[in-house]
Parts: C-alpha cells; structure tokens; sequence
C-alpha cells in the first residue's frame, strides 16, 4: 500500500526533503531542518500543516520506492508519470469525481431557475410560440416545426434568454468562487477550488477563467462540453479542462 501524502526524505538529495502526493513524488522539496529540531515543518513552510509531519526515520522513500532513475532527476517510469495525485502538495485532498458532477448538476438547475426568473418575460414568449407550433402541428401542419424556428419572435426571445443564462451563470460562478472558494453546489458537498500549488481562494482571474474555459465554451461546443465533463477521470491531478488556464484543482475541505 502507498504510503500516505506528506514530507519525506528526498531520495535523490540527502540533504532536503520532498513532497510525496500519495502516489509519486512531486517537484515541491524543502530543506531538512537540523538533527534533533524534530522535523516539525508547520513554521518552516507554507506547505506544511500541523498534521503532516516529515517521518523520523530516513529512508529511501515511501514504500521503498525510488521513483527516479539514473541520477538525482533522471526521468521518472512511465508508470509514476501516468500516476494520479491523491492530494495537492500540502496534502489536501482532491475531491472525488462523482461529488463533482453532483456539485455541477446542482448549480445548473440553481443557475437555471434565477435566469429563468430573471427572463420570465422571455421565457414566456417563448413558450407561447412553442404552444401555437404545437397546436399547428396538432392540426396537420407539417412545417408548423419550420416555421416556429423561422420565427422572428421567437429567435429573439430565445437569443436574449441565452444572455440571461450566461450573465447568471457568470456572476454566480465568478462571484461564489472569488469570495467563498466554491460555489452553492461545491459547499453543499464539501468541495472548494484552489490553486494546485497554493492554499486559498481563486483570482479573480482564475475564477474569470474557469467560467469561461467552462460554461461559456460548453455552450458553444458541446462536443467540448462532453469532454471536460470526462477529462478529470484520467487527468493525473484530477482536473478538468476549465481547471487549465488557471491551474486549479478541486479539494475536499479540511
């Protein structure tokens, strides 16, 4: 069983130590504090927290392995490249793939409902052209289908409520991430976003990007929706495409 994610003794340089994510080693190290200081790092980096503590004994490296090759930084295998994180490098959890997707699927119907309150009038254009193109659909009609995509009234009505969802959508994700590190349906499962490397709430234009490498291109491309939604299931730190431009990461909170 691989050993648990915290601070070890680096194997390729005796004098430092060096972050082990659960599954490989990562390149985040940090100087091995001096024989008998009890190699407590909680003061000594922004890394550390009070329960990861680096383990007393010096050996190669958790679980004996040795995930470099010939000298100190001589490639790793391909299966320690192909290794997924279990935890960020101060040891927070990444969150788990199907809380994500129930986290998403909330925020939508919640994005869903205020757009639809806020474009009621929209909504219930739409709707009206919908019913008489059913209605002459009922009555034989063959083209009332076309015609209701023809009409004018109706692409109107149906463009400026894509606005509203968008403008939702993009106040509500910026805004929750910026200010609170998750969004409604992330903290009702215990989810929130961070940088992969440092503790805390996303940018401003971190959280910009995700929303827009996300729900703006999904609404775009589909077929890019699709694969964002799937990309985390064999993404190495869990990540999803939106997570990129920023270099974000999904959590478990403490």
């Amino acid at each position: 069983m691989s050993a648990p994610a915290g601070w070890y003794p680096d194997p390729s340089h005796h004098a430092q130590l060096r972050w082990w994510d659960g599954q490989r080693w990562t390149e985040h190290t940090h100087a091995a504090p001096p024989a008998g200081a009890g190699l407590d790092l909680r003061k000594d980096t922004g890394h550390g927290h009070p329960e990861h503590q680096v383990p007393r004994a010096p050996h190669p490296g958790p679980g004996g392995l040795t995930p470099y090759g010939a000298g100190p930084y001589g490639g790793p295998s391909r299966g320690q490249l192909s290794a997924r994180a279990l935890a960020t490098p101060d040891g927070q959890p990444l969150g788990n793939l199907g809380l994500r997707l129930l986290a998403r699927l909330v925020d939508w119907v919640l994005v869903s409902v205020i757009a639809t309150v806020a474009g009621w009038s929209l909504v219930q254009r739409m709707f009206a052209a919908m019913d008489e193109a059913t209605s002459g659909a009922a009555a034989g009609d063959p083209l009332a289908s076309l015609r209701l995509l023809q009409d004018p009234g109706f692409t109107a009505a149906s463009s400026s409520f894509t606005f509203v969802l968008l403008a939702v959508s993009a106040a509500y994700t910026v805004l929750a991430l910026r200010f609170y590190g998750a969004t409604p349906g992330k903290a009702l499962f215990g989810l929130r976003v961070r940088h992969w490397e440092r503790p805390g709430h996303p940018t401003w234009g971190q959280s910009i990007l995700r929303w827009l490498s996300s729900d703006l291109l999904a609404q775009l491309f589909w077929p890019y929706a699709l694969l964002d939604y799937l990309w985390p299931t064999w993404d190495r730190r869990k990540q999803a495409l939106h997570d990129k431009p920023g270099g974000t990461v999904v959590v478990r909170r403490r």
